[in-house]
């Protein structure tokens, strides 16, 4: 049931149950069925090194080093530490120290000074 203000605007919605008997006669209804479940195993996500040769993940700083600098990282993010892999090599192993999640699964920089840059060198 839903609660509508004076504007139509919807305000609130409350449950109202149907009794077993009256189901039957519901049009277009289905049956709800289960998430599929999440995979396992750790997560990827890819991330550009700053200038200063570190980056974020799970709002947690890791530093891969200066000569990675500009560089694009995949990170593989495990239940315990986080791996940082540069060009095919691991650049650097760090202890996970968060329990946030991973909300953004690939992350580039997009600075106007960095952007206005790359456009004059191509001219």
């Amino acid at each position: 049931m839903a609660v509508l203000g004076h504007d139509g605007s919807l305000l609130r919605t409350l449950a109202r149950p149907i009794p077993a008997d009256r189901r039957w006669r519901l049009r277009g209804v289905r049956r709800a069925r289960s998430l599929p479940p999440q995979p396992g195993g750790p997560i990827t996500v890819q991330r550009r090194v700053s200038c200063r040769g570190s980056l974020m993940v799970a709002r947690q700083k890791i530093h891969a080093g200066m000569i990675h600098a500009g560089k694009a990282a995949t990170v593989i993010c495990e239940n315990t530490c986080f791996r940082v892999v540069i060009d095919g090599e691991t650049a650097a192993v760090v202890p996970r120290t968060t329990t946030s999640e991973i909300h953004r699964y690939k992350a580039n920089a997009t600075d106007k000074r960095t952007q206005a840059r790359l456009t004059q060198k191509g001219q």
